[in-house]
């Protein structure tokens, strides 16, 4: 009597976590503005969901086993069965929230020291960005001690219509923060004028940017002042900025004496070829901005999603720029071929980046001919749900 009580409740108990995790993974793909991939977002959807209810299959499967109804299987694949369950658990549900700081010092030939938090690959949308992990990602920034907040771009992965909504615990920020887009987000971007008719974005990203006080620095330089020398509520002032004004999040214009300014900050933005039309005031020609690298009397550091066009660079510039990037998987190849074409090595261990770049190890400080790069490992969590390492936030100290 007993077993077949288990056996109902078990049956009962298993078809409701599967109409749960369909039913709900259905309704929050329509939040996502799924446009044409639908499904794809509802089975990531499903396998993210499914990671929640891993608890509950396994006290079923232990107490079935138990209790004889699974007898046939073997004590070694009930255990395999558990330990697979509890790995998947961990590292969907547990690892996303254990956000950790990582401490690095660059060498820049400053005339003071500026701190940085660097922020990679947050995409914000259907598994990262939840309330949670951005209350979180916030409270740890706020209680650093750092200069400026710079973010590599990829904000977006799906994320929900009211964008603005889901970025408003941003505001909460206490330092200045500076950010480019990615190729992707740039996607997202335009969605409201290449997908008529389609679930459309309420708001852009840019426009998002300009309700969190969040600096766009997409094609343009921006002088970045010590925290403590800045002038009038540590706004930003421009650094020869040129035809870069027009950018959709404009800068504010103030004046710095020459000896708080200790570095320029320059975006370094590729734009997909299907945008450029679309989103023109973001493809400003890179040889414009390579010479007013070139042509400027203070240290350089570059906020970057990839560094494709890293060969662009002015080659002469002493010392050379600090370009900050994220570890996205689109760049392996990329790295790959400049370490092939131009011999990048790693400061540490001789690692080429390619053998570092396994399981998010794609990280630290990198030497280029023309350039130091220093590779964030990142926040978000993209394509399958889980994290096979944890959300980092690298604090730089520039010398």
């Amino acid at each position: 009597m007993t077993d077949h009580t288990f056996y109902t409740l078990s049956i009962s108990t298993a078809a409701a976590l599967l109409a749960y995790i369909a039913l709900w993974s259905v309704l929050q793909t329509f939040n996502v503005n799924p446009t044409k991939r639908f499904l794809g977002i509802w089975l990531k959807l499903s396998l993210y969901y499914a990671a929640y209810t891993m608890p509950v299959w396994a006290a079923l499967l232990i107490v079935g086993w138990w209790q004889g109804m699974l007898a046939p299987l073997s004590l070694p694949l009930v255990l395999m069965a558990l330990l697979t369950m509890v790995s998947y658990f961990y590292t969907v549900v547990i690892q996303p929230n254990r956000l950790r700081l990582e401490h690095h010092t660059v060498d820049l030939d400053l005339k003071a020291p500026l701190t940085v938090a660097v922020l990679a690959d947050l995409r914000i949308g259907i598994y990262s960005g939840k309330p949670r992990h951005i209350r979180k990602l916030v409270t740890t920034i706020n209680e650093l001690s750092v200069d400026a907040v710079l973010i590599t771009g990829d904000w977006l992965y799906y994320p929900s219509a009211d964008l603005v909504g889901q970025l408003m615990l941003f505001k909460a920020l206490n330092k200045p923060v500076y950010t480019v887009m990615s190729t992707s987000d740039l996607r997202y971007q335009s969605i409201n004028t290449t997908k008529q008719g389609q679930p459309l974005l309420e708001d852009t990203l840019a426009s998002a940017f300009d309700v969190l006080d969040i600096s766009y620095i997409g094609q343009q330089c921006t002088s970045l002042p010590l925290k403590c020398a800045s002038v009038n509520n540590d706004q930003p002032v421009m650094h020869e900025s040129g035809s870069r004004k027009k950018n959709k999040a404009i800068l504010r214009q103030q004046t710095i004496e020459d000896e708080h300014m200790v570095a320029v900050l320059c975006g370094w933005q590729d734009v997909p070829e299907q945008l450029i039309n679309i989103e023109s005031s973001n493809a400003a020609d890179k040889a414009t901005l390579s010479t007013e690298i070139a042509n400027t009397r203070y240290p350089v550091i570059i906020l970057a999603s990839r560094f494709d066009s890293i060969t662009d660079l002015p080659k002469s510039l002493q010392p050379r720029p600090l370009l900050i990037t994220g570890a996205a998987k689109v760049i392996q190849k990329n790295m790959w071929l400049a370490q092939k074409q131009q011999g990048i090595q790693r400061n540490s261990d001789q690692l080429t980046f390619l053998e570092n770049s396994r399981i998010g190890k794609q990280r630290g400080l990198y030497q280029h001919s023309s350039t130091q790069i220093f590779v964030s490992s990142g926040i978000g969590t993209r394509g399958l749900p889980f994290r096979l390492y944890r959300p980092t936030i690298d604090v730089l100290t520039i010398r």
